[in-house]
């Protein structure tokens, strides 16, 4: 039984240190995308990062990140999927 609850803590913490480096890489993306009128696309910050972005949305509602003090939100809604074309010929 002690075996399995080391194994359980070892998994958290390495969890934990991939979170942490998730959300420094996001940083470093954060003072290289570019910026309009204080918002960043998370398509953006994707393309930097090659990170998902239900990862990024979820490491940037933890709080952990700190953004640069042009960036005032990071915009999810425009990832830049375009609905219902593919296949289609024009």
């Amino acid at each position: 039984m002690g075996e399995k609850n080391e194994a359980v803590e070892q998994t958290k913490r390495e969890l934990s240190r991939l979170k942490e480096s998730y959300s420094r890489a996001i940083e470093a993306a954060l003072a290289r995308v570019p910026v309009r009128n204080g918002v960043v696309s998370a398509r953006d910050l994707w393309l930097e990062t090659s990170l998902p972005l239900d990862l990024i949305a979820e490491l940037l509602k933890e709080n952990g990140i700190k953004l640069p003090p042009q960036v005032k939100r990071v915009d999810f809604g425009a990832t830049g999927r375009r609905k219902g074309t593919r296949g289609r010929r024009r």
